[in-house]
């Protein structure tokens, strides 16, 4: 472990900002896809550079931009919100200036209070 921590610090300082800029695109990559919690919906589209927080609206994108990086965390802007988020494996802690308090989402997770099997047949068939 601590060989990591040293072979990341020399390259850091050996490499100066290009570190920095592969950060930025792998904390976007780790929050590609979709989180979902009680009330909120963030869907992210990192290739693309585009993100959602609508959740009647799915198909309405606006600009998504990470602008730092820090352990465990990340801050970003959706259009003109902003928004930090601590992440664990398929586990997100939001918060954000378009609302009070911290939301807990998670990666790809079926509507609260639905199975991820409900409504999965098939009309017309058999159970």
């Amino acid at each position: 472990m601590k060989l990591r921590v040293f072979l990341l610090g020399a390259a850091l300082v050996a490499s100066g900002n290009a570190i920095g800029a592969t950060s930025f695109s792998e904390a976007a990559q780790r929050l590609d896809g979709e989180w979902r919690g009680a009330d909120f919906v963030l869907r992210v589209d990192a290739k693309r550079a585009q993100a959602s927080t609508a959740h009647d609206r799915p198909f309405e994108w606006q600009r998504f931009l990470v602008k730092e990086v820090t352990d465990g965390g990340v801050v970003f802007t959706i259009g003109t919100e902003l928004f930090e988020a601590i992440m664990e494996a398929d586990t997100l802690v939001l918060t954000g200036t378009n609302f009070r308090g911290e939301r807990v989402l998670f990666r790809g997770a079926a509507d609260v209070g639905e199975t991820a099997t409900e409504g999965a047949g098939l009309r017309g068939t058999a159970d």
